[in-house]
């Protein structure tokens, strides 16, 4: 059974998930603090132009600009009536005549980057997706395959658009109607003109229309005949699906919804507050005892696969075929329910035999057709190592706030304390040698204190042989957090009291050691 859960009780969160045999498959979340512009539209000005990079920079109404390369320019006609073709123009040009240009954000800014515009506008709906800058398009999705998609081709000529405005039919319109498909169209083509409009009268770069909220586009993206139940805790939301579905009758889809009207809550009743903490889990195991391991970085995610406790076979070279098998439907789970994007390398066990690697590969080829997002996959080497790129769709995890931990700062292992100390000390023999320094001051946290003096006779004796004369003083700090600590110099001509009062106001003081 398949089902859509939404638990919208809170005010200021609604989540959604999708559970195919009580296994999560879709989670979606949104909040005030992590709201999405992905597929708005906005009315922009062009302020620069990046010849490294064959880009423009656009403001578009918000604190960081954005970034619209030029093959994401549809047709230059609209800046300059004597030009079509982007390569006879001289792009320094676009900047003396404050050219305005209607853009939509197709990958959100971070921290780092602002985000990423095209011209090529979409406007999805449930049976399709409309282009207005793409003419005389009729696409059908890739995903409808057979004889539905020869059924589609005939039916396709039957549906009329207005001019320069194409569609593609998304994989919900298999069983559904011309009649249907061609009443949504009507609606895109009508919402189209309404932003040409606003385009028109804007005066300044801001925003121009807003994407749905995430109940409109999970129902846009997710909503297939193969749904059993849509269970939600929130009556107000069933308003939401009347005013924006009122066009699918044919698909039967409030017969199918229900509230939830039990005490305890929709995901506990469910059990999808476990299944979402599951996704933070580094390492996985499978059922076969082998497990594996996934790390992020800042620019490729890491996975591994081990084969652990896996003895159940009779040879190295079967156990690694069995298990790599198993991993690579858990890997795709993992990856699609996380939403994991940028380079993925996936290091798997060994195989001696090519043919093994291959039906690896295959496996994986096929899983990748379920996935909406665009995925591409390398061959596995000679060392194990399979790399893949996957496209990016809703960044689940990212809204749950989390930080950088304040102890290993995104290493994943810690210093023990006779490393820390060789460490700390190590430094102050480099700081120490200059001749116009009067002394060395150390401030290290509270809690390496009772190691400190147990030990400190050790980490002295290597100090006087390098100087007697230069003093050393330690501070214990309740602010400071293990394992970082702060060592700096006193100079001479530098009054010693006044640096030491300002060291204990600073930094919380709790103790202070004379080493020399």
């Amino acid at each position: 059974m398949k089902r859509m859960l939404i638990n919208s009780i809170k005010k200021n969160e609604t989540r959604i998930a999708i559970l195919d045999k009580n296994r999560l498959c879709y989670l979606n979340v949104e909040n005030n603090i992590n709201k999405r512009n992905k597929y708005n539209i906005y009315k922009g000005k062009i302020i620069k132009f990046e010849k490294s990079l064959d880009a423009f920079f656009i403001n578009y109404g918000v604190k960081k600009n954005g970034f619209l390369p030029t093959k994401e320019i549809y047709n230059f006609e609209i800046y300059n009536n004597s030009y079509n073709n982007i390569n006879y123009i001289n792009k320094n040009n676009f900047l003396k005549f404050n050219i305005n240009i209607l853009v939509q954000v197709i990958k959100e800014e971070t921290e780092n980057k602002g985000a990423f515009l095209t011209t090529y506008i979409s406007l999805p709906g449930i049976y399709s997706v409309l282009l207005p800058n793409n003419i005389n398009k009729e696409g059908i999705s890739k995903k409808i395959t057979g004889d539905y998609r020869n059924k589609i081709k005939k039916n396709i000529s039957f549906i009329k658009t207005s001019n320069n405005i194409g569609f593609i039919i998304r994989t919900a319109g298999i069983k559904t109607s011309i009649k249907y498909i061609q009443k949504e169209i009507n609606i895109k083509i009508r919402l189209w003109k309404k932003i040409n409009k606003s385009y028109k009268k804007m005066d300044h770069p801001g925003l121009i229309y807003k994407e749905s909220d995430i109940v409109t586009k999970t129902f846009k993206d997710c909503l297939h005949h193969d749904m059993d139940e849509i269970i939600i805790d929130n009556p107000k939301i069933l308003k939401k699906i009347y005013k924006h579905f009122f066009y699918v009758k044919n698909f039967l889809l409030f017969n199918i919804i229900k509230i939830h009207r039990k005490k305890v809550s929709l995901f506990s009743f469910y059990e999808i507050e476990s299944k979402i903490n599951n996704l933070f889990k580094r390492n996985i195991m499978l059922r076969s005892g082998g497990s594996i391991t996934i790390d992020n970085t800042e620019a490729l995610i890491a996975i591994d696969v081990n084969s652990f406790r896996s003895k159940k076979y009779s040879s190295i070279e079967e156990t690694a075929f069995n298990t790599n098998m198993e991993a690579i439907e858990e890997i795709f789970y993992q990856i699609k329910i996380r939403d994991l994007g940028g380079l993925i390398v996936i290091d798997f066990i060994d195989m001696e035999f090519f043919k093994n690697k291959e039906i690896i590969k295959n496996r994986l080829r096929k899983l990748i057709k379920m996935d909406k997002a665009k995925i591409e996959i390398g061959d596995i080497s000679k060392f194990g190592l399979l790399e893949m790129s996957r496209q990016r769709l809703n960044s689940v995890l990212r809204i749950y706030n989390s930080c950088l931990c304040y102890k290993c700062y995104g290493k994943g292992f810690l210093l023990d304390n006779k490393s820390f100390f060789i460490s700390v000390f190590r430094l102050v023999e480099e700081k120490i040698c200059k001749d116009n320094i009067y002394g060395i001051n150390i401030i290290l946290p509270e809690s390496t204190n009772i190691y400190f003096e147990e030990n400190k006779i050790n980490y002295i004796s290597s100090i006087k042989k390098i100087n007697k004369k230069k003093k050393i003083i330690v501070f214990f700090s309740r602010e400071i957090k293990y394992p970082e600590f702060f060592v700096s110099r006193v100079y001479k001509n530098i009054k010693k009291k006044n640096t030491i009062k300002k060291i204990i106001k600073k930094y919380n003081i709790n103790n202070i050691v004379n080493l020399l």
